[in-house]
């Protein structure tokens, strides 16, 4: 049994049930490569790419778009997770109340292309 090293890039722990489920589809152990920095530039996760078995990643679409065509046959991957009301409302830093949502993950799914045609406004 060996061990399988995914680059996981979020600014956020990754949950126990994330972590066992990627574990069931890499078949096998894995060790997490966090990226937590905020992303500038896809290019500065090119290093990380070359000493890991996948990517599993939180980012906005045209920086996963980017992802895709910079990895090679490095897989992508991306957490599906259902939201969830809890029934409570969260007070927000300038005053305001929101609904607060529990996020409870469902599946893996891999990227295998990811086409955006944006245009910048403003």
């Amino acid at each position: 049994v060996g061990v399988k090293r995914v680059l996981w890039v979020s600014r956020h722990q990754m949950t126990p049930e994330q972590q066992e489920d990627l574990e069931r589809i890499m078949k096998d152990q894995v060790e997490l490569v966090q990226y937590k920095d905020t992303v500038e530039n896809i290019e500065d996760l090119k290093p990380f790419l070359k000493n890991v078995q996948a990517a599993a990643v939180v980012l906005p679409p045209e920086m996963t778009a980017e992802l895709v065509s910079l990895a090679g046959d490095c897989p992508i991957l991306q957490s599906v997770s259902w939201r969830i009301p809890t029934g409570r409302m969260r007070l927000l830093a300038d005053g305001r109340l929101e609904e607060e949502f529990l996020f409870e993950h469902r599946y893996w799914q891999q990227i295998l292309e990811l086409k955006l045609n944006v245009k910048r406004l403003g």
